[in-house]
């Protein structure tokens, strides 16, 4: 009996040394697997009930909309510390050779954009218009300048525009990894139809509001009445404070700022405005203006230590660098009919902002540093609570 009591006890001694890690092992497996469940799957504002302003979408609720606005994107998601790109707006598919309208404002200049004295001097834009990092405005800069001189001009200097956001939250920014062969794949990418949105492109490191954010894009369309013209923005959003974030006025910020662990931080925000209306550059300045309403009505401030710049273009008058007469001709929409257009710049600047957070998702980056995505589940309850 005694013999058999001590080799049940030994039994049961190396089942709990056996047993015991095996449990441990297991549980740390399943935490594993839990932590890599895909995230509640992202949907634009729209996707969530959020419907921002009076008047409708374009087909693709995106700058798109405008006929003959293209983007493109390269995204450098690598490794543990590489979130950075670049993205490519092109105004016209004969901006190369030809000229639009177009006027930049800057909101706040605690950041750089490129070429934007050339727009506001000469009333024109004749290149594309390229987002990235602060640190990667150069190569950009100079892969778009190759871009233009090995495949269409010899003689004439382009300057081209390139707008910048801090990433350095999560992106190696001090690494260099944007390069200019980057600029030009994404002048290559642009494509009319859908804009990716969130982590992608000149948008990938980027955070809003204390939430993870980057590229977002919204469209209008005016009704028949008043001229049936088309508006889209896109924007890289960059910026803002947790306990400012509103969405379609309603406090989300502080509803949500409990989730927030560690102080936000102040950063910057490049604004993109299309549209089809025959505009000149002293209207197109006043739609650029514009997006600063569109912007507050998120929430920020426009703080000392950000950088704010819209840059706006109408896609209605195509003109060339020379023609013999030394003159052209152009349409310009009466300003009485202007009210409508600022109307819709303004509500798609707000969506595009809102946009770029709720299709980012939750990123890690350099020194292991996590931004969260904003939780939709709990945006949804919010929302509903002021009856949205």
């Amino acid at each position: 009996m005694t013999i058999f009591k001590q080799n049940e006890t030994k039994i049961i001694f190396y089942k709990i040394l056996v047993y015991v890690p095996f449990c441990v092992l297991l549980m740390q497996l399943t935490n594993s697997i839990v932590a890599q469940e895909p995230e509640t799957p992202r949907a634009r504002a729209r996707e969530l009930g959020i419907l921002i302003g009076l008047y409708p979408t374009g087909k693709h609720n995106a700058i798109t909309d405008v006929p003959g606005v293209k983007v493109g994107h390269v995204t450098l998601n690598d490794g543990d510390s590489i979130r950075t790109g670049v993205t490519a707006i092109l105004p016209h598919d004969d901006i190369w050779k030809s000229r639009l309208f177009g006027a930049a404002h800057t909101i706040h200049g605690n950041g750089e954009a490129t070429g934007i004295a050339r727009i506001n001097q000469a009333g024109w834009i004749e290149s594309p218009i390229l987002l990235t990092n602060t640190l990667s405005v150069g190569a950009v800069h100079d892969g778009v300048v190759r871009y233009i001189i090995k495949r269409y001009l010899d003689d004439n200097i382009v300057l081209p525009i390139v707008a910048e956001c801090y990433d350095g939250g999560l992106n190696d920014i001090s690494g260099l990894h944007v390069k200019p062969e980057h600029a030009i794949e994404a002048i290559e990418k642009a494509a009319s139809g859908p804009v990716a949105e969130g982590c992608v492109g000149g948008g990938t490191g980027m955070r809003s509001y204390g939430f993870k954010a980057g590229i977002g894009t919204a469209s209008r369309v005016l009704p028949q009445n008043r001229g049936g013209w088309k508006v889209g923005v896109l924007v890289n959003a960059n910026g803002g404070r947790r306990h400012q974030l509103r969405i379609d006025g309603v406090p989300v910020g502080k509803a949500l700022e409990a989730d927030q662990s560690t102080p936000g931080r102040d950063g910057s925000f490049i604004i993109i405005i299309a549209t089809d209306a025959p505009l000149s550059h002293r209207q197109l300045k006043q739609l650029a203006i514009r997006a600063t309403h569109g912007l507050a009505r998120t929430g920020t401030p426009s703080t000392d230590s950000s950088g704010e710049f819209a840059i706006a273009f109408s896609t209605a008058n195509v003109f060339p660098r020379r023609t013999e007469s030394g003159a052209f001709q152009i349409q310009m929409l009466v300003n009485s009919r202007l009210s409508s257009l600022f109307e819709a710049a303004i509500e798609a600047t707000e969506e595009a902002v809102i946009n770029s957070m709720t299709m980012a998702t939750t990123m890690t980056g350099r020194n292991n540093r996590t931004m969260q995505a904003i939780p939709l589940d709990r945006l949804k309850k919010v929302m509903k609570q002021y009856g949205r």
